[in-house]
């Protein structure tokens, strides 16, 4: 049990012995997807279950279970069969390795989901279902041998078979919402449609354009769940299309429940899958609905570039946007709704665009009648509860609204609600018939809408608004301020903050709206959701009134006061108000007095940006909160030293060391005159100050800097404050800098030990220290305890909910296990690790910026390595290395300074990547290397593990050139003084003293007494160095 505390020295032991065996395993790991009691937290989520083993395990994760039913399983619908497979894997391999052959089971596909335990005989019946035959099947080949075993000590055979299932298999229905029961009418077009589900030689493509508020995602709702229901074999995809983002999202999460994507695939490599997939006949037959694609620039950009078998444009000019990861294939069928016709005709074959018109009037009766009625046929309206609707009634106020769905759907509402007659509602309707002009949005207006049409939907939003703002001022004013705010998913906490008005609570005035159909609810109720139309017509009724502005103030106050400060803790909050944050910030209706939450948001959302890593998205949003504050007259200069302060740390991360200076000096300038030189924002600003001089290579000047703030803390703080174990932990990376590990591991576990009390073992700040921690370890030459603490830092922070595999503090504790690996001369593993670093900092930051440079640099020294130590000889690798180490220092020579000592260290690196393959010659080797020690002893000193690093590489270089008998006594001079100071600050356990030792014995003297003794612990050391 003691291995299953998070604190566990024990787990880490037997995760290495797991690690080191899984060769004999074949592994299949199963992780639930939805938590036991929302909202509580998984139990064993995806980073858990993998188990860290690369790309040996098995994923298998079924989307609808929770802890409880990962497993179980009462009808075989797609996740059963899928479990199935792994299971008969898992048999197969078994019993090949132990040298039986297998027999499969044959399957069947029924059914829909549902996790329950297995079936018993009595419920299966007579026939035994693929369960059981599995059972029985193992359990008779085990019966027959008693030999064969599931225990450990099973021989296995050399090479286990490769099973990878790591594609789903299908068909799959991913449409999100259920049968509309209540649909009626358009049975032509469902007619064509249905028709078009039968096998063809050429590939269909579908669109229904129309008004909107049509039915046309009705239609194609109605369409879908008849293609499943007749073609079981086929799959269905529903995709959301309103812009670029939220098909591509869409796309992407198709792409993830098929299991054709794998974590580290960049956006682009995973729809390319995506596309290469469905294009694949072998994964079958498959229709795929596009809804609300009213826009072509969507699916189309600029460039025109074309990519062959997407979905193009069906004009001159092809489509080359997102749209080209929907293929053309034969097996495929595409389905498009969209309120504008050109896009129709764009995208689809003109001849298969079908207009949706509003519906006859029977069907409209009908729909009416289905709404106006519970089950049993009886009027939902109190006031009519006995009586049957008239006809002609129903006729009357169908073609008052122009047989529009929405618009019934919507009248049929406001009637119950009400408990008005049809009559009554027709007058109301009658009153009403001035309604403002002009529905639609301009980019989405239908090509064939009437102002008739118009004119109907808006006399029925009309009475109701009407309605809701004589009645119920408080509805009518929460609809106000929601029609700023993204249409789907306001989180119901916002609208808390907005509702303050005591004499009607917030349940009452959501249900308000529910019943009138202008919002619905999401799950739970946590969340709600405006029709875009709904929306629109508010927006537009405000502008009437001359009330836009003033509801548009509104809602940016309430979010700017309501988006939290981007720290850990609020980033599910932050994300969930980010879309909302946006379309507030896009409608530009705020005026001059509404600067101040503008920027004051502006900078929120920067703060958010950056503590998730995305550097690029924040560095534009503090620009724009700086600019939004900085001409303000009357402006808090707290405020705007606060955006300044933010953007220091956003400029660093980016690598703008010279200009994150300057600014933090100005910052710093102002807080003393304001604040005082003693305030805790002053002395927060020289502590990034110190931080900036670190990132500089102006290790002295920093150390001095945080020696000061950390006196000053000290004195007005707890020790545990927060604040001075963060200046802890950047002291400690100073000192490591400075190569004093000793006084370094004192700041750096006070800062680790304080953090674990503080925020608990998992929190960003905690896994940071580790990573410093983790950092001097290695340096020190603690490589076991180094790797351990990276692991931990590594498995914790690519978890979803805490930082994800694509942050960069991510992917620099990766490099740190990857360097420890390499130090225990795992060069595979620590191979492997790089290049996959590597390729994933260049997507996330660009080649040039100074974490990939670091990335870079330590793929070569792994080459390098490998090739001088681990019998990997191979003059491609060194060529590979040389052009990384070439990289980074053309990159730090333009990013850093040409004398930064990172600049100074990467000119060692190509000298001595240089001098291993011998096509230099040594006298311009030589050259180049004094330069660079010649620096490194102005900056630094003789004694400095950067300097020493240097000085080994001239003493090579003049040892090349023993022929000369003055530059063989300079190289023995400079190896002696490298070992010296190596064997007195690392010990002789550390790898570098011991690769100093070698040098130095082949350049003493063979006889000489101090060559004999190093060469004996030399001996000792072969026998114990580890190897791969």
């Amino acid at each position: 049990m003691e291995a299953l505390r998070t604190d566990s020295h024990v787990a880490p032991d037997i995760h290495d012995d797991f690690v080191d065996s899984q060769d004999n395993y074949h592994i299949c790991s199963f992780f639930e997807c939805k938590p036991l009691y929302p909202p509580g937290t998984l139990i064993v989520n995806k980073s858990s279950a993998v188990l860290g083993l690369g790309l040996s395990e098995v994923r298998v994760p079924c989307p609808n279970a929770d802890h409880s039913s990962i497993c179980k399983f009462a009808i075989e619908d797609e996740d059963y069969r899928f479990v199935i497979d792994e299971i008969e894997a898992l048999v197969d391999w078994a019993l090949e390795s132990a040298g039986r052959i297998s027999v499969k089971p044959k399957r069947r596909s029924t059914g829909s989901s549902s996790f329950q335990e297995p079936p018993s005989r009595s419920e299966s019946g007579s026939e035994p279902g693929p369960w059981l035959e599995i059972q029985d099947h193992v359990s008779s080949i085990f019966a027959e041998d008693s030999q064969i075993t599931l225990r450990n000590d099973v021989k296995l055979s050399p090479d286990p078979p490769v099973v990878n299932r790591q594609a789903r298999k299908g068909p799959f229905f991913l449409v999100p919402y259920a049968r509309n029961d209540l649909f009626v009418g358009q049975q032509d077009i469902l007619h064509r449609l249905n028709q078009s589900s039968h096998p063809s030689s050429s590939m269909i493509r579908f669109a229904l354009c129309g008004l909107g508020g049509v039915g046309k995602t009705q239609i194609a709702l109605a369409h879908a769940h008849w293609h499943w229901l007749n073609y079981p074999e086929q799959s269905v995809f529903w995709i959301p299309a309103s812009d670029a983002d939220q098909l591509r999202d869409s796309l992407g999460l198709i792409a993830a429940h098929c299991r054709i994507s794998r974590i580290e695939d960049s956006t682009d490599v995973m729809l390319d899958r995506l596309r290469r997939w469905l294009s694949d006949k072998v994964n079958g037959h498959w229709l795929m609905i596009i809804d609300s694609a009213d826009n072509i620039d969507t699916f189309s950009n600029s460039s025109g570039d074309n990519q062959p078998g997407g979905l193009q444009a069906a004009k001159s000019v092809p489509s080359a946007g997102i749209g080209r990861y929907v293929p053309a294939c034969l097996h495929g069928k595409v389905l498009i709704t969209t309120n504008n016709k050109s896009t129709a005709e764009s995208l689809a074959d003109p001849r298969n665009v079908l207009e949706v018109h509003p519906m006859d009037q029977h069907f409209a009766c009908i729909l009416l009648r289905k709404h106006l009625t519970d089950g049993d046929g009886t009027s939902t309206s109190i006031k009519n509860r006995h009586e049957p609707w008239r006809n002609e009634d129903l006729i009357l106020l169908a073609s008052q609204l122009g047989c529009l769905p929405l618009a019934l759907v919507q009248a049929a509402a406001y009637i119950s609600r009400n408990s008005l007659t049809v009559t009554g509602f027709l007058e109301l309707i009658a009153n009403n018939q001035s309604s403002l002009p002009g529905m639609l949005e301009p980019g989405v207006q239908a090509h064939d809408r009437s102002s008739d049409l118009s004119l109907a939907i808006m006399s029925t939003w009309r009475v109701a608004f009407d309605q809701v703002e004589a009645q119920y001022t408080c509805a009518a004013n929460m609809l106000s301020i929601m029609a700023f705010y993204e249409a789907e998913r306001i989180p119901k906490d916002l609208l808390t903050r907005f509702h303050t008005d005591t004499s009607q609570n917030l349940s009452q005035v959501l249900d308000t709206l529910l019943a009138y159909s202008f919002i619905t609810a999401n799950s739970e109720n946590e969340t709600f959701s405006m029709h875009r139309l709904v929306q629109l017509e508010t927006r537009k009724r405000l502008s009437a009134c001359k009330t836009e502005k003033k509801w548009a103030d509104e809602a940016l106050v309430l979010i700017s006061e309501n988006f939290p400060s981007g720290e850990y803790e609020s980033w599910s909050l932050c994300a969930a108000l980010i879309p909302h944050s946006l379309k507030v910030l896009r409608s530009e209706l705020y005026g001059p007095t509404e600067a101040r939450p503008l920027g004051i948001l502006q900078s929120k959302i920067s703060r958010y940006y950056l503590n998730r890593g995305l550097y690029q998205q924040a560095e534009v949003w503090s620009r724009k909160a700086l600019d939004t504050l900085i001409l303000l007259p009357g402006v808090e200069q707290k405020d705007v030293y606060d955006i300044k302060s933010d953007r220091v740390v956003v400029l660093q991360k980016l690598g703008a060391f010279d200009e994150a200076e300057d600014l933090t000096k100005e910052v710093w300038k102002g807080r003393r005159s304001t604040l005082g030189a003693k305030h805790e924002d002053t002395m927060q600003i020289l502590a990034t100050l110190g931080l900036v001089y670190q990132e500089q290579g102006r290790y002295a000047e920093g150390e001095r800097e945080l020696r000061k703030i950390l006196k000053s803390l000290e004195r007005a703080l707890e020790a545990d404050d927060i604040q001075i174990l963060i200046i802890k932990r950047r002291l400690g990376s100073i000192l490591r800098h400075l190569g004093r590990y000793k006084e370094a591991e004192e700041y750096l576990r006070a800062a680790v030990q304080g953090h674990e009390k503080k925020l608990g073992p998992r929190h960003p700040d905690t896994l940071k220290a580790y990573w410093s921690l983790g950092r001097l370890l290695h340096d020190w030459g603690m490589y076991a305890e180094a790797e351990r603490m990276d692991m931990n830092t590594w498995t914790l922070q690519k978890r979803d909910d805490i930082l994800g595999p694509d942050h960069p503090d991510t992917l620099k504790s990766q490099y740190g296990l990857a360097n420890n690996l390499q130090a225990q001369f795992k060069f595979l593993a620590a191979e492997s690790h790089k290049r996959e670093i590597y390729r994933r900092a260049i997507h996330l930051v660009g080649s040039k910026h100074i974490y990939t440079l670091y990335a870079g640099s330590s793929l070569a020294s792994c080459l390098v390595a490998s090739n001088m130590y681990a019998d990997k000889s191979s003059p491609e690798r060194l060529a590979e290395a040389e052009d990384l180490y070439q990289r980074t220092l053309t990159g730090r020579e333009e990013a850093l300074r040409v004398d930064h000592p990172e600049t100074l260290e990467a000119r060692t690196d190509v000298a001595t990547v240089q001098r291993l393959r011998g096509q230099t010659p040594a006298s311009k080797l030589e050259a180049f290397e004094r330069e660079t020690q010649d620096k490194l002893k102005k900056i630094f000193g003789k004694d400095h593990p950067i300097t020493l690093k240097s000085r080994d590489n001239l003493s090579r270089i003049l040892w090349l050139q023993r022929g000369d008998k003055f530059k063989s006594k300079e190289a023995l001079r400079y190896s002696m003084h490298v070992f010296k100071v190596r064997e007195k600050e690392l010990g002789w356990s550390h790898d570098k003293t011991w690769l100093a030792a070698e040098l130095l014995v082949e350049m003493l003297p063979e006889h000489e007494q101090e060559r004999l003794e190093l060469t004996q612990k030399i001996q000792q050391w072969r026998r114990i160095k580890p190897t791969e």
